[in-house]
């Protein structure tokens, strides 16, 4: 049973099982407008064997053409600070910049701590790392605010976030959907208010609202915005909203997820738990 719903959400919700599937679907996206942040999907790794994979295939992505960003999740190279500056240093060698995903809470002191330290070491000339921002937790919203006062050049990626369902009794989420709202709000007003002209965002969201505010601050002062401003959403999500954007004049990114179907089921089970139309979508 398991197997017929993740199978065909694997199938539309990804880019396959490799960098040739993957190459196939940034060509696609890229004949509508859209760019793509190619995102390996195995996380929480510990085993050897399976750490030099995630190296190997962080070096296959490194050699893609005409691509500029790429995501990284710390957990996929088990928070080791030696080899993640060394992914991280071969990506920025050849001309990718590095958005790191946030992750649960159990994990994301840990990498914000990492993130930080590649942050000082990374952005000196240019942004080369992005930082993400969960807006669903009730620090965030404070520690953007500190980041966007205290780094010169700062990368950020505004999320709301996606491990509900693993830290909702932690005491550090938001416990209702108005107060998440609220503070994703107040994060689009720093952003476009902010006097930092080294300051670049991704505005991940799928929430109407959210996207409403983001066009509405944007055409506001789009010469301004026009090359510190992206839009990003996964793949296989908000296919007609994603037009609007584009038509709006912001540069339009899809998290391109890739990887095994076994390595999927953490990445497809968070999308159900937060969008549970999605069934409704794909198995109508």
């Amino acid at each position: 049973m398991l197997k017929k719903i993740i199978l065909p959400l694997y199938n539309n919700l990804t880019a396959g099982t490799n960098i040739k599937t993957l190459q196939s679907k940034i060509d696609l996206l890229s004949s509508k407008n859209i760019y793509a942040i190619p995102d390996f999907i195995k996380e929480s790794t510990t085993d050897f064997n399976d750490i030099n994979h995630v190296i190997n295939e962080y070096s296959k992505l490194s050699k893609l053409n005409n691509q500029d960003y790429i995501a990284l999740k710390l957990s996929s190279l088990n928070f080791n600070p030696i080899i993640i500056n060394q992914v991280v240093k071969n990506l920025i060698d050849n001309n990718k910049q590095v958005l790191i995903d946030a992750e649960n809470v159990k994990n994301q002191s840990i990498i914000n701590d990492i993130t930080n330290e590649l942050i000082i070491t990374y952005n000196k000339s240019y942004i080369q790392i992005y930082k993400t921002y969960q807006m669903y937790r009730k620090d965030h919203l404070n520690l953007l605010s500190y980041d966007v006062g205290k780094y010169s050049k700062l990368g950020v990626k505004l999320v709301r976030g996606a491990y509900h369902h693993q830290d909702k009794n932690t005491n550090l989420l938001f416990t209702n959907k108005y107060e998440t709202d609220k503070a994703y709000s107040n994060a689009l007003d720093i952003i476009f208010n902010s006097k930092n002209s080294k300051l670049k965002s991704f505005i991940c969201t799928h929430n109407l609202k959210d996207i409403d505010k983001m066009i509405t601050l944007y055409n506001k002062n789009s010469e301004l915005y026009n090359y510190n401003i992206f839009h990003a959403s996964l793949y296989g999500f908000i296919k007609h909203d994603t037009q609007r954007i584009i038509d709006s004049g912001i540069k339009t990114f899809k998290y391109l997820p890739y990887g095994e179907i076994e390595d999927a089921v953490p990445y497809i089970i968070r999308r159900i738990y937060e969008n549970p139309t999605i069934l409704y979508y794909y198995f109508k």
